[in-house]
């Protein structure tokens, strides 16, 4: 029992990551990060979490960029972490 309850917050975390990413990043940057017409492809993601929230805060494109307010830093830890999972 205690593993099937692990598992099930282990895997609600994970798809937090995925969802965040999905109502924030995807109409831009394309289903898992693999960009589009208007996003370059973010994988393999290999920012650090403080680089991409800086970049996220802060762009160097035209990006428009994304407050705290819209995404927390928090936010932003998870969909970190989503896309460091995607292949």
């Amino acid at each position: 029992m205690m593993a099937v309850c692990a598992l099930t917050v282990g895997r609600a975390a994970d798809d937090s990551g995925e969802r965040l990413y999905g109502d924030y990043c995807k109409r831009c940057h394309g289903a898992e990060g693999r960009g589009t017409a208007q996003a370059p492809s973010l994988i393999p993601f290999d920012w650090s979490y403080a680089e991409a929230l800086e970049l996220i805060r802060h762009p160097v494109c035209n990006m428009p960029p994304v407050p705290a307010s819209a995404v927390s830093d928090a936010q932003v830890a998870q969909i970190v972490a989503y896309l460091k999972t995607i292949k």
